[in-house]
């Protein structure tokens, strides 16, 4: 997944703004970035950290936007009229789109939202939202082109395949099925069996230890309370569905971003008296940074 800029922007405010802001969420997040320049307006870009192309914006809208029924899905509208000028002439200089595997996303509007009236939306403009990107991270990113269940699965999965923890990796663990008694009617067990049961993002299963692993979005203070909440229970219920003590088994929380703020010597410490409970209830935190994955409280 990449953020692609398709340069340069009318306005030259603007595109110094989206190279700023770009530069930041790369530096923040790591997320990789590259400009596509099919209008040079302002000069040479210097000291970008990505790919730039001087490119034909016939070439460009051929590649990406042409019959694209993904992107049309995802903006609402066909591409040939959000980005060709009645119908006719190729407008793409100015608007910012999501790669993956392809263009799936793309802003509609230039700049900001100042000048299109109330009712637009602001991320649905250039710099609203890239100024989303800065603050959400990735998870603003992934909600333009996917539903719920899939940006939960791709933080472990994307956690899963940097093999942080080596081991037999089992994901969607149902635990909890102990509690509940077998004799009940079904209609009664289904009930008893939707308050006792959980499942787990994925199990790791080491020589040492099982991992209970729980995936998270952004690092902040109240999913923090949640997750570590998450994993203490169902890391209970995961001993007791297969008789373990709780040497046997270690807890993790694994965030997908890691906010720039926190990267500072400090925070491991804060994080680890946060996440040891009695008990020696200790839960691990790993979490994104620069498109890898560490373990915060190691």
């Amino acid at each position: 997944m990449k953020l692609r800029y398709y340069a340069d922007a009318p306005n030259s405010d603007d595109h110094e703004r989206v190279l700023d802001l770009l530069h930041t969420i790369y530096d923040k997040y790591g997320t990789p970035i590259e400009i596509e320049r099919v209008n040079k307006r302002w000069g040479w870009i210097q000291v970008f950290p990505g790919k730039v192309r001087d490119s034909s914006p016939e070439d460009v809208y051929d590649r990406d936007f042409h019959y694209n029924r993904t992107l049309g899905s995802n903006i609402g509208e066909s591409p040939s009229k959000a980005f060709k000028s009645s119908g006719r002439h190729i407008d793409l200089d100015g608007y910012v789109g999501i790669i993956d595997d392809g263009l799936v996303w793309a802003t509609m509007y230039r700049g900001d939202a100042i000048g299109y009236g109330p009712d637009l939306d602001e991320d649905s403009t250039t710099l609203g939202f890239l100024d989303q990107v800065v603050k959400q991270g990735l998870d603003a990113i992934e909600e333009k082109y996917m539903g719920d269940e899939e940006r939960e699965r791709s933080v472990i999965d994307q956690f899963l395949a940097t093999d942080v923890i080596d081991g037999t990796v089992r994901q969607d663990v149902t635990v909890g099925s102990s509690l509940v008694p077998q004799e009940l009617s079904p209609g009664i067990q289904s009930a008893v069996e939707e308050i006792a049961t959980r499942t787990i993002d994925a199990v790791i299963e080491t020589e040492e230890a099982d991992w209970v692993i729980h995936t998270a979005k952004m690092l902040d203070a109240p999913t923090l309370d949640t997750a570590v909440g998450h994993v203490i229970i169902r890391d209970q219920l995961y001993r007791q569905d297969n008789d373990l003590n709780i040497e046997e088994t270690k807890r993790a929380v694994v965030f997908n971003t890691f906010p720039w703020e926190l990267d500072i010597e400090v925070v491991p410490d804060v994080l680890k008296r946060l996440t040891t409970h009695p008990g020696s209830i200790g839960i691990e935190v790993f979490a994104g940074v620069e498109g890898n994955f560490h373990q915060i409280t190691d």
